[in-house]
């Protein structure tokens, strides 16, 4: 944690102004890593971010409801969730999903196929330990 002007500071987080910028900077993040996992993010996303994630080391879990076709099969391992996780998002049931880096998790709220909201996590203990909740929820999918 660096220390400015004698105390410590630290970015936590980032909540995008709107769902094309979120977009956009998770589409950065892919373009400057080798390892993806994504989470239950509603297909039109994941269709999206298909031609960048040629060459990456990918994993992804598809929400409870969906399947994998023969374009999600081409974007790296697939799997499909045995459990919805949701939100009460501003009085709206949400579903939740994720886009997981190495030192950012980006957190995406939708339903259907409308985005809600983007926001990162960039807090690396807390990266970590979100990256080992994919993990646990890769091993109990179906795959």
């Amino acid at each position: 944690m660096p220390a400015l002007e004698g105390r410590y500071e630290m970015k936590i987080s980032t909540t995008y102004g709107s769902s094309e910028e979120g977009i956009k900077n998770i589409i950065e993040k892919i373009g400057k890593s080798k390892i993806v996992a994504i989470n239950t993010i509603p297909r039109t996303l994941l269709t999206r971010l298909t031609p960048h994630l040629k060459g990456k080391m990918v994993k992804v879990i598809l929400p409870v409801d969906d399947s994998a076709d023969d374009v999600v099969k081409k974007i790296g391992e697939v799997a499909v969730s045995k459990a919805r996780v949701y939100k009460d998002y501003k009085g709206i049931e949400a579903d939740t999903g994720s886009v997981y880096f190495a030192d950012r998790v980006f957190n995406i709220t939708w339903v259907k196929d409308r985005i809600l909201e983007i926001d990162t996590m960039e807090y690396d203990r807390c990266v970590k330990c979100m990256k080992e909740m994919f993990e646990t929820g890769w091993k109990s999918s179906r795959k």
